[in-house]
């Protein structure tokens, strides 16, 4: 038998860093190994932190070695955004199996957080961030976006059902951005569980997706609340702005693609005048952040001195909340930037962002103690509801967020379920 390094030599390939001939499968086996290497690389990192030397450590070869496979960063990142798409692919292949969009969407939620079972026992590769799409460029964000398109869709066909047929398709949008972010949210504070309760979990996920926290809260029509961050005073109305140019551009191409000309550009000043208002960008960021939470936490409050029960008023909450992401004022910053953070800045962003999650869950709790929501488990409610308020901001380039009723569709979704038309 032909020894491996012969094998390699034959066809003319280096041996020490491992390298194997294109086509054969070897080549295929090695190319996975490198994307399963570089995801958790490009999900603490993001994009732009990502680096093929840091990548290749991972797996012993030499950087020269990932560039045969892999001759740009973008390919590698491409790679790994699409072997999550096939996961997906293959997650809701199962789920279409099942009689029924309940069904469906029950089967998907128990998948996805089986398999994130197996990710943190050590048998699968971890799903691969998708906020990675938005630092992409050029033809390589054109391809992944068409990618996850296709994904999208395929999932929004779950709700594809006669008992749901006169659900549209804004409505079918809708459900399927809150169930994705609340899918990927989950991914984040499973973690903070025993495997073993996996599957409980993943039934109380599913329970509050399709029946929704209180139906009934939702009548009469809702109190209004003042509009989020509606008190900033004349002389923080420069800084105002900085934070929401800043968040505009975070959300739209990530925390390193949200460069300072990029940000000083969408204000239409030097990058001079941006460092007279900002010492520097990563703390500029965090300030971004601390914004958006302190939005929350003072629509929470303002919604706790409604006279009001309880369910009503978490429901306003998230209505005002959602009415800031899509209006002239919002959005409010995506956490799923978090991943590429600096280290000095993500712990205290995880504490407020764990904070806000806990509130609500808290009015959770009292919705179910006087009686005005339905009885669901409240931490997982509250993360649930987080993640349908930070997705929001999503539908703000859609043709159907200029819908009069789009901030109701989205609540309804949350507190009615995703079965009610």
């Amino acid at each position: 038998m032909t020894s491996p390094k012969l094998q390699i030599e034959t066809h003319g390939v280096p041996d020490r860093d491992g390298l194997a001939p294109q086509g054969s499968d070897r080549f295929a086996r090695r190319r996975a190994d490198i994307i399963a290497a570089a995801i958790p690389v490009l999900n603490g990192q993001g994009f732009k932190g990502m680096r093929l030397t840091a990548v290749a450590g991972l797996i012993g070869l030499r950087a020269t070695g990932v560039t045969y496979y892999f001759p740009r960063k973008e390919e590698l990142a491409v790679a790994c955004l699409e072997s999550g798409f096939a996961i997906l692919h293959e997650l809701v292949a199962k789920a279409e199996r099942e009689t029924g969009a309940a069904a469906r969407i029950t089967r998907l939620i128990a998948l996805l957080v089986a398999r994130d079972a197996d990710v943190r026992q050590g048998r699968a590769v971890p799903l691969a961030s998708f906020a990675a799409i938005r630092a992409l460029e050029g033809e390589h964000r054109d391809r992944v976006v068409v990618g996850y398109t296709t994904m999208f869709r395929r999932v929004r066909d779950l709700f594809d059902a006669p008992e749901l047929a006169a659900m549209d398709q804004a409505d079918r949008t809708i459900r399927t951005l809150i169930l994705l972010e609340q899918l990927f949210w989950a991914l984040s504070w499973l973690g903070d569980f025993d495997i073993e309760e996996y599957p409980r979990l993943a039934a109380r996920m599913a329970d509050i997706a399709l029946n929704g926290l209180a139906p009934a809260a939702l009548h009469p029509p809702l109190p209004v609340l003042p509009a989020p961050g509606a008190g900033a005073s004349e002389r923080d109305l420069p800084k105002e702005s900085f934070l929401k140019a800043a968040t505009l551009q975070i959300n739209a191409h990530g925390y390193r693609g949200a460069s300072v000309d990029r940000i000083s550009a969408s204000l239409n000043l030097t990058k001079g005048a941006f460092y007279h208002h900002n010492e520097a960008k990563d703390d500029l960021v965090a300030a971004c952040f601390r914004r958006s939470f302190t939005i929350m936490r003072e629509t929470q409050i303002q919604a706790r001195e409604l006279a009001e029960p309880e369910a009503r008023r978490l429901a306003a909450a998230v209505e005002a909340l959602i009415r800031f992401q899509l209006g002239s004022e919002g959005p409010l910053l995506r956490t799923s930037v978090l991943s590429s953070m600096p280290a000095e800045h993500k712990a205290e962003i995880i504490a407020h962002s764990y904070r806000i999650s806990r509130q609500f869950a808290s009015m959770v709790v009292d919705g179910v103690t006087d009686g005005s929501g339905r009885s669901v488990d409240p931490m997982v409610a509250g993360a649930m509801v987080h993640a349908a308020i930070n997705i929001a901001s999503d539908a703000r380039p859609l043709k159907m967020a200029n819908e009069p009723d789009i901030v109701p569709r989205f609540v309804r979704a949350v507190f009615a379920g995703f079965l009610a038309v």
